[in-house]
């Protein structure tokens, strides 16, 4: 309905997302006029740019832009997104943007060494869609628990947690929870904090 959209060019999964969002909208039978007009968060513009295809949308766009698809609609029974499906595809036309789709989730319980506790942190954050860094610190429980700078350092895979405090404050940030989760993650840090090793090795096994 309305005028007909642009077509979807640009990387595989980035138009994956964009085709959800607009399919959508077509099942909700409105338009992005009709959206904004109900849902003053965001402006019809804003709605339309992200269906576009044309960038990353941030995921609270597109949740802004399912609710006022959800809040404008007459039909009945109203179309709800499938708000897992919808992470999934975000989250990979995320990493697809960052050029970090061939990272594996994360198994702590495969850690052997620094080396690998660098590349598991740095998954997790890639995961996770890589939020912005004072998010993750918000919910690590603040600059006394996880400075910005070390994070930054952390995720970039420039250094490690200073020691486990630091370490069970990143995993909080990422929202890492479950007695099981937890565990593998402390195990790992275990199992590598008893390695010891001199600061040019630290470097050298931070960058392989």
């Amino acid at each position: 309905m309305g005028r007909s959209e642009n077509p979807l060019n640009g990387p595989l999964h980035r138009r994956k997302l964009a085709q959800y969002l607009r399919d959508f909208r077509a099942s909700a039978q409105v338009t992005y006029e009709e959206m904004a007009a109900l849902y003053s968060n965001a402006s019809a513009a804003t709605l339309k740019r992200t269906a576009s295809g044309e960038t990353v949308p941030k995921w609270l766009r597109v949740l802004d832009f399912c609710v006022a698809c959800f809040a404008a609609t007459r039909v009945d029974p109203r179309p709800v997104p499938d708000v897992q499906k919808l992470r999934e595809l975000w989250l990979k036309a995320r990493m697809e943007g960052r050029h970090t789709l061939h990272l594996k989730k994360p198994r702590p319980e495969y850690i052997a060494d620094q080396a690998d506790l660098s590349r598991a942190l740095h998954a997790l954050y890639e995961h996770a869609g890589a939020p912005p860094l004072r998010e993750i610190q918000s919910r690590a429980g603040g600059a006394m628990h996880l400075p910005l700078s070390t994070l930054a350092r952390i995720v970039s895979r420039e250094a490690l947690p200073a020691d486990e405090r630091q370490f069970l404050a990143f995993l909080a940030g990422f929202g890492v929870e479950g007695e099981e989760r937890q565990t593998k993650w402390r195990m790992a840090w275990n199992k590598v904090s008893k390695h010891k090793l001199t600061s040019t090795e630290i470097i050298h096994a931070l960058h392989e």
